[in-house]
């Protein structure tokens, strides 16, 4: 028995594993609930959750396509076929977007009693939505509604889409809440006609995803942060870059709920008038009026010189608009702000949480698969970048509950957690394989052959306590719980 015990000891997992942070925040999050209440569709044989557990689990497993997940070194763990699971990928009934949102709504309810960490100004937690773009590039032409993106960072044209995302911020997490994705310049005719083609219903969940590829991303964002509000988000700000701050956009995010929300933003220096003492002033024109009469000022904390000027948009009202230099730039940035009542300082620290939206996408693409799809159909990139946006919810709430300070962290405890439990099961294969070998080969008459040797009780004692760190049993007792 004392040796029994010293096993066990030896096996006993110390740290967290696959198996209680997938069931324990699968658990906590009534995922199985949210798919019911979102409408996805059952598959015959299997639920739509339990093909979303497994889909959730892949890049955990640093799996990046179906194929993997079903060659022979999991078929003892997954026993469903790749054909099940593409199927509920490429289902344009499934209502991804109602999934994700009740996933954000999950993670808002759980996380509201913690206490901002650096959301704050002036000891005042700050809320916000954030609105950003990023390329999910791929090498192929043959993806339903692929094209050509520009990416403004590197100056380059890829193939692939871009993911317009509405991200919240609550005072201490950046969460994806919506997303979409759209085209831009059509490929080469020859190009066209190769790509994948579905016929879909307009009205069903894909058809209307497919209306968005067209669409403003401008126009889109607002529709999404419409949608976010009806759902019950609430934010103080909204945080997005000069692309989309066009003079509707303003408008008509301050309409929402009588102006409750305000933007700070960066703003294009284009021919656009605003007006200042009775007349009409482009941005660099206010600038160089701003230079003239001396009225430049100094923020000693962020090491910058700026100009700020209370200025009349039109039909918006009032706003401050704002220009600055940072250190170690030529060009002069110009933001604005609906609110104008706040200092510069304040404005440029709640801008500056825009950039989680970047560090989001970030662990996104490097940890959780994000732009990975290899699937010709649109349905199942929608699924697949879902998918992602989900799993990073899950492992923020595990970060935040949990002592890990990053999502990669978590992500990185998980994988390697995964691969010494794969190297856990080959190891038992070979002492299986050796002690087999040893009594087929016995140069002495024994009374116990091999296959009734497994059946003893101190094999099975020993083989139970090993097996508790195989893969296989992780993924069977997280299928079997959280199913």
């Amino acid at each position: 028995m004392r040796h029994s015990e010293e096993i066990a000891n030896i096996m006993k997992d110390k740290g967290y594993s696959l198996h209680s942070i997938i069931t324990d925040t699968i658990s906590k999050f009534n995922m199985k609930t949210l798919c019911h209440r979102s409408g996805l569709v059952k598959q015959t044989g299997y639920g739509a959750f339990d093909i979303l557990v497994l889909m959730l689990l892949m890049p955990l497993m640093t799996l990046r396509t179906v194929s993997q997940l079903v060659k022979d070194e999991y078929s003892n763990i997954v026993k469903m076929k790749k054909d099940t699971i593409y199927r509920f990928k490429n289902n344009e009934k499934n209502p991804w977007r109602s999934l994700l949102m009740n996933v954000a709504k999950a993670f808002r309810q759980k996380t509201s009693q913690n206490k901002p960490a650096d959301g704050t100004v002036k000891g005042k937690t700050v809320t916000a939505f954030i609105i950003d773009d990023t390329i999910l590039k791929h090498y192929g032409y043959k993806i339903e509604n692929i094209s050509r993106v520009f990416d403004h960072c590197l100056r380059k044209t890829f193939n692939g889409f871009k993911d317009l995302v509405l991200a919240y911020f609550d005072g201490q997490s950046t969460i994806p809440v919506d997303f979409s994705l759209h085209a831009e310049k059509s490929l080469k005719p020859a190009q066209r006609r190769k790509q994948y083609r579905k016929d879909v219903r307009p009205g069903c969940a894909g058809g209307k995803r497919r209306k968005e590829l067209k669409k403003s991303k401008i126009d889109q964002a607002f529709d999404m942060i419409k949608r976010a509000v009806k759902h019950g988000f609430t934010a103080q700000y909204v945080l997005c870059d000069s692309w989309f701050t066009s003079h509707a956009f303003i408008k008509n995010v301050r309409s929402i709920k009588k102006g409750a929300m305000h933007i700070i933003a960066g703003i294009r220096s284009d021919k656009r008038k605003y007006n200042h003492d009775g007349e009409l002033f482009s941005a660099k024109q206010l600038i160089e009026k701003c230079k003239a009469n001396s009225k430049e000022k100094r923020c000693r904390k962020l090491n910058c010189r700026y100009f700020e000027l209370i200025v009349d948009y039109g039909d918006i009202g009032l706003i401050k608009l704002m220009a600055c230099r940072l250190p170690g730039k030529k060009e002069w940035r110009v933001f604005i702000c609906t609110d104008t009542s706040l200092p510069f300082l304040e404005i440029m620290t709640i801008y500056g949480y825009r950039w989680s939206i970047e560090v989001m996408f970030e662990d996104m693409k490097n940890n959780l698969n994000l732009g990975k799809c290899q699937s010709n159909d649109f349905d199942a990139q929608i699924a697949d970048t879902t998918a992602s946006c989900i799993l990073y919810i899950l492992l923020l709430y595990v970060k935040i509950t949990e002592p890990f300070e990053t999502i990669g962290e978590v992500y990185r405890y998980i994988r390697d957690d995964t691969r010494k439990k794969m190297m856990a099961e080959q190891i038992w294969s070979i002492m299986e394989g050796t002690l087999e070998a040893t009594f087929n080969n016995s140069s002495y008459e024994s009374d116990l052959e091999f296959s009734n040797f497994m059946m003893t009780p101190s094999y099975l004692a020993v083989k139970e306590l090993f097996s508790i760190s195989f893969l296989s049993y992780q993924l069977y007792n997280v299928l079997a719980d959280v199913v």
